[in-house]
């Protein structure tokens, strides 16, 4: 080899490579195989390093940090059972198209199959990613990397792993330049928007549906209440898409799902055209591919795999979100409005029957115990718009996805259609490493339970955070299934509850326990003003309503009608 090429430590050519990319937070958990890229992180300062207190929930801090700051994250694992371990969050993040920068101190190619510590055949890891890539020579060090984050970066945005050979990592390696150069695919697609715009201006009764590549899409979510401002339409999201369109505004029919209103599945019945844009129809937004979507389909997507998949296209147009929409709405002036759909009216009927409903079932109701909605309508009233809210799985995210009003995509986190538990707090620790505003985790006990050593990690960095816990002392979620209880006999997955107070107490957080609107209120409001971590404990009855039963009524409103 030219003696004359600099040589660097593995772990600084990573570490450069990452900040180069503008990677500014790595999360992880120190081991002896990471050392040499800890001690890097260590001693520079351009990178904050995060340690978290379980595998599991890196990953999930920094799915958290990018979806609320659009700047992916770095992650650090030691092979085998602590990169098992961030499997979960990985995969998270690729149905999620959260791209994430993921570093395993992987074995040393010269030990493979003697089986040295932690290892682990690297092809484990190929479908929870969107690249694999392997460095066992120390030649290819700094360009595989940049190659990885160029992956990671490139729409459709995802994780990448870099499983870096330890003895590599800690080696001097040549310092090779490479260029990184996140591209996207141009694509002609003149004659399917000329017929879509045709589609979207002739139709009686149309509807639009935001999906998760409008969040994702550079100036998505602006095309997209632009694109509502000149057809005057109503407009469904999907969970990822949730935040996309600001829910106040009376054209908003709800989240789709299980859970959507009965109201907005009759509008999505008797729709004429239903606009799609940026989603791949997963199975928990479409309740099982079993929500109707209208008489005829425009799909757009960067996934040319997802059309007709879930659904038939009538029209398929394979482009990033946040083009289609500016495309559209440069082909629509403002006659384009549809005269005989009123989509102000439809979302204001559609969401009043589903407040009526909630009421009459006593959801909303003030004691003597809480009930899910009401927390949500609780804390929603207190807390501040700008603020972010993060959610757990289980129950409770299924009342937040319909109940609880988001108005910009950047304040609301949720998994998709992963939806693993022991998401909601690391994501909530990501979101309050990248952003100054009040953060405000939203769990059910059950969730809290698969990440609660993660209290410990957001006292340690004294983050200003407050948990809600909706306490049923329950699986709610699994407890309420038709299929569980048919197979039960009615067996409610109930446990006695620990004193999640104490136990946040112990980790350092304040923490308060409440039985009421008010107390909850109250609570919330001394949290947002406390610096440092605050878990409320609020105590919800266990036999309320799912949000299913809650969305399964006869609807009244008129779909048809101007």
């Amino acid at each position: 080899m030219d003696e004359s090429v600099t040589k660097r430590a593995g772990g600084a050519v990573v570490y450069d490579a990452l900040v180069d990319a503008g990677i500014e937070v790595l999360v992880g958990l120190p081991g002896t195989q990471t050392l040499p890229l800890d001690r890097v992180v260590a001693e520079r300062t351009e990178m904050q390093y995060v340690m978290a207190r379980h595998e599991t929930a890196i990953p999930h801090i920094a799915w958290g940090y990018y979806e609320t700051s659009g700047v992916p994250a770095a992650t650090l694992t030691v092979p085998g059972p602590g990169e098992t371990n961030a499997m979960h969050g990985l995969k998270n993040a690729l149905e999620d198209c959260v791209p994430i920068i993921h570093v395993s101190a992987d074995v040393p190619a010269s030990a493979r199959g003697k089986r040295p510590i932690h290892e682990i055949e690297p092809e484990t890891y190929d479908t929870v990613v969107k690249e694999n890539i392997s460095i066992t020579t120390p030649f290819d060090v700094e360009a595989a990397v940049k190659r990885g984050i160029e992956t990671a970066l490139t729409p459709p945005t995802g994780p990448v792993r870099l499983g870096i050979a330890s003895d590599v990592l800690g080696a001097n390696v040549p310092a090779i330049q490479a260029e990184l150069t996140p591209g996207q695919e141009q694509r002609e697609n003149e004659e399917a928007y000329t017929a879509a715009i045709e589609l979207l201006t002739t139709a009686s009764r149309p509807v639009i549906y935001a999906g998760g590549g409008v969040r994702r899409a550079n100036g998505g979510a602006g095309g997209l209440r632009e694109l509502v401002d000149r057809l005057d339409v109503p407009v469904v999201t999907s969970y990822k898409g949730k935040g996309t369109f600001p829910e106040d505004d009376p054209r908003w029919l709800g989240a789709t799902g299980s859970h959507l209103p009965a109201g907005g599945k009759a509008v999505l019945d008797a729709a004429d055209v239903v606009l799609a844009v940026g989603t791949d129809f997963d199975g928990v937004t479409t309740n099982s591919w079993s929500l109707p979507m209208g008489e005829q389909l425009v799909h757009v997507n960067l996934d040319p795999a997802t059309f007709d998949r879930a659904y038939e296209s009538d029209l398929a147009i394979v482009d990033d979100a946040g083009v289609a929409l500016r495309t559209l709405v440069d082909g629509i002036d403002d006659t384009g409005a549809c005269d005989s759909w009123d989509g102000a009216r439809l979302g204001t009927a559609v969401r009043e029957e589903y407040d009526r409903r909630l009421e009459s079932i006593g959801s909303l109701d003030e004691g003597p115990t809480l009930r899910t909605p009401g927390v949500l309508g609780s804390v929603r009233e207190v807390t501040p718009r700008e603020a972010v809210v993060t959610t757990d799985i289980g129950g409770f995210r299924l009342w937040s996805i319909q109940a609880f009003e988001v108005y910009e995509q950047d304040d609301f986190v949720t998994a998709g259609s992963w939806a693993g538990m022991g998401v909601g707090l690391p994501a909530a620790i990501g979101a309050a490493v990248a952003r100054d505003e009040p953060v405000v985790c939203l769990t059910g006990d059950g969730g809290l339970l698969m990440c609660i050593h993660e209290l410990h990690t957001a006292a340690e960095y004294d983050l200003d955070i407050t948990v809600v816990v909706s306490n049923n002392s329950d699986y709610g979620i699994i407890s309420k299934s038709p299929e569980i209880r048919d197979y039960t006999g009615e067996h409610e997955f109930v446990w006695d509850s620990p004193s999640y107070v104490d136990i946040a107490s112990g980790f350092g957080w304040a923490g308060e326990r409440v039985e009421t609107r008010t107390e909850l209120e109250d609570a919330v409001e001394r949290a947002l003003a406390r610096d440092g971590p605050t878990l409320i404990d609020a105590i919800v009855d266990t036999t309320e309503p799912s949000p299913v039963e809650a969305a399964d009524f006869e609807t009244n409103v008129d779909v048809r009608g101007t």
